[in-house]
C-alpha cells in the first residue's frame, strides 16, 4: 500500500498541485458542543421501503421516515438522520417536504442524509451517473432542511491504482462539494474501508479538496485497524457528522467487540467538535429494546463533554477510579458478596447473596466537599447506589433504589432509614440507564442531586447522623454497595469546596 508521503509526491508529480495549495486545515472550533441524534439505518430490517438488503423480522415492516421521526421525538432524541435507501422509490418533493413538516411539529431536527455512492470511478458515464446521483440528494437534502449528506469513496476498480482512484475520488469531491456549497450542505466522507480503510489515505483526500463544505463523516466502528480508537483521534478535527456504533474491530480480531464509549466520546471533544453525535445501532440484539438503552448511556457522556474540560481546570476534580482497574479500591467484605469487575471503564458490582461492595480506607475528605459519579442499574430491582460517605465524625448512606426499586434518601436521619425519614423520596429507575449522580456536603447542609433533580437538601442544624446498623457499617468510611442488584459506576471524582 501506497504511504502517506509518497502519495503526496505522486500527486504533485501529476499536475495535482492546484488542491494541496488550497488544503484543508481542521476545522477552527472553541469548546466541544454535542447534540444527541439517531440514524434511521439502525432500523433498516423494519423499513416499509429499502433500496438495501434487509435481515428477516417478525410481522410486517410498517416503519416509514414519519414514524421513525415519532420515535426519535417519544425517544428525547434531538436529531433524526434519514439514510436515503429507506425513502420510498422515486421519493417526490410533496413527499420530501411532509417529512420536514413532520420533523419540525415533533421536535426532531433533521440532521443529515446520506448517499450509497462510488467516488473512485474514472472519467466516463459511471463516473457522471454517481455525480450526478449525488447532486440529486444534495437537492433533496435542501427540501428536507437537512444540513450534512455522508458520503462514500469507494475502492481501488479492478486493474486500478490507490493513486488514481484517490486522485478520481477528489475530483469528485471538488465537483460535488461545490454544487454542495451553493445550496448550503455539507458533505463527509465517511471512513467505510477502500481507498479510505486507512487514517492517513481519508486525510490526504479530504485535506487535497478545495471546499470550505466538505469534511469527514467520523464513524466510530468503521476503522478496522491495529489502533482504531488513534485512528480515530486522526480523524476528529475534521469532522462535520459523528456516528456512534456500540461496536468495534481492530485489525486481527475474530469477532467484534463492545465498544469503549466514554473513550469514544472523548475523541471528538478533545478535537472540540460541534453538532450532532449520532448512534448508528449496527449489533445484532433487537434495536427496539438495545436503542433506548444505548441512547441513556450516550447522554451522561454526551452531556459531560460540554462542560468536562473547563469543569476540570476551574473546579479542580479529582478522579477516584480510572476506569481501567480497582486501584486504591478495594472489594468490601460483605457476606454472600459477589466478584468485583472492571469493564469497559466501568466499575461493575455484580449481584450477589445481598450486598456487593468497593470501599476506600481513607476518604478523600470529611467536610466541605462535592462527590460525582454516574451509576446504572444493570439488572436486578433494589438499590442500585448505596454510596456511603462521612459528613464530619458522622457517616451516612445515600440510597437510590431501595425497598423494591424506588426508594431514595438518606440512612440514617434522627436514627430513621432511608425509607422513613424526611429525606424519603420515591423515583423510578430504569434498568440500563445511566444516572448522573453529585453529593455535596457542607458544614449548613447535605445536598444530592441525580439527573439535575435535587432529591435532598438536608439542613444539618440540629440533626442526628448515622449509618443503618448492620453489614452497611464496613462500608465506611467511603463506598459503594449493591443489594441483590447488579450496579455500574464510571466517572467517580470528588474535589475540595
Amino acid at each position: 500500500m501506497i504511504n502517506r508521503r509518497r502519495f503526496l509526491q505522486t500527486t504533485i508529480a501529476t499536475g495535482m498541485l492546484a488542491p494541496f495549495v488550497h488544503a484543508i486545515e481542521p476545522f477552527q472550533r472553541s469548546a466541544p458542543r454535542f447534540r444527541l441524534g439517531l440514524a434511521a439505518y439502525s432500523f433498516r430490517d423494519y423499513m416499509a421501503h429499502s433500496s438495501s438488503k434487509q435481515d428477516p423480522v417478525d410481522g410486517p415492516r410498517t416503519l416509514t421516515m414519519e414514524k421513525f421521526i415519532d420515535h426519535c421525538a417519544e425517544w428525547g432524541v434531538d436529531g433524526a438522520e434519514l439514510t436515503s435507501y429507506y425513502f420510498p422509490k422515486d421519493v417526490t418533493n410533496e413527499q420530501l417536504l411532509a417529512i420536514r413538516r413532520q420533523a419540525h411539529l415533533r421536535g426532531v431536527t433533521i440532521s443529515g442524509t446520506s448517499v450509497g455512492n462510488t467516488f473512485t470511478n474514472p472519467a466516463g458515464p459511471e463516473r457522471d451517473k454517481q455525480v450526478a446521483y449525488v447532486k440529486e440528494w444534495i437537492d433533496k437534502a435542501v427540501l428536507m432542511g437537512a444540513p450534512h449528506i455522508r458520503v462514500f469513496a469507494g475502492s481501488v476498480p479492478k486493474g486500478g491504482t490507490l493513486e488514481q482512484a484517490k486522485k478520481d475520488c477528489i475530483e469528485q469531491l471538488e465537483e460535488c462539494g461545490a454544487y454542495a456549497g451553493e445550496h448550503g450542505i455539507f458533505l463527509g466522507i465517511e471512513n467505510h474501508h477502500g481507498i479510505v480503510a486507512e487514517a492517513d489515505d481519508l486525510v490526504d483526500i479530504v485535506k487535497a479538496v478545495k471546499s470550505p463544505w466538505v469534511g469527514i463523516n467520523f464513524d466510530s466502528g468503521n476503522f478496522q485497524t491495529a489502533d482504531p480508537y488513534g485512528d480515530l483521534a486522526k480523524i476528529a478535527p475534521y469532522a462535520v457528522n459523528v456516528q456512534i456504533k456500540t461496536e468495534i474491530k481492530p485489525r486481527g480480531a475474530a469477532e467484534k467487540t463492545p465498544a469503549d464509549l466514554g473513550r469514544i466520546i472523548s475523541i471528538p471533544r478533545a478535537a472540540k467538535y460541534q453538532g450532532f453525535v449520532t448512534l448508528e445501532y449496527e449489533a445484532k440484539e433487537n434495536p427496539w429494546k438495545a436503542v433506548p438503552a444505548v441512547l441513556a448511556q450516550l447522554r451522561p457522556l454526551l452531556a459531560d463533554s460540554a462542560a468536562a474540560p473547563a469543569a476540570a481546570a476551574d473546579e479542580k476534580w479529582e478522579s477516584l477510579f480510572d476506569g481501567k482497574g480497582l486501584g486504591k479500591w478495594k472489594e468490601t467484605d460483605f457476606a454472600g458478596k459477589a466478584d468485583i469487575a472492571v469493564k469497559d471503564g466501568q466499575l461493575i458490582l455484580p449481584q450477589g447473596g445481598d450486598m456487593t461492595g468497593v470501599n476506600l480506607e481513607k476518604a478523600p475528605a470529611t467536610m466541605d466537599y462535592e462527590v460525582a459519579f454516574d451509576a446504572m442499574r444493570v439488572q436486578g430491582d433494589d438499590f442500585f447506589v448505596g454510596f456511603t460517605f462521612p459528613i464530619g465524625e458522622s457517616h451516612v448512606t445515600l440510597i437510590a433504589g431501595g425497598w423494591g426499586g424506588t426508594v431514595t434518601g438518606i440512612s440514617c436521619v434522627g436514627g430513621e432509614n432511608a425509607s422513613e425519614n424526611e429525606t424519603t423520596q420515591f423515583k423510578n429507575y430504569k434498568n440500563g440507564q445511566w444516572y448522573a449522580v453529585r453529593v455535596k456536603v457542607t458544614k449548613e447542609k447535605l445536598e444530592v442531586t441525580i439527573d439535575k433533580e435535587k432529591v435532598v437538601d438536608l439542613e444539618l442544624e440540629g440533626k442526628t447522623l448515622g449509618m443503618r446498623a448492620g453489614e452497611i457499617e464496613i462500608s465506611k468510611p467511603f463506598g459503594f454497595a449493591t443489594w441483590r442488584t447488579t450496579g455500574a459506576y464510571r466517572n467517580i471524582r470528588w474535589r475540595k469546596l
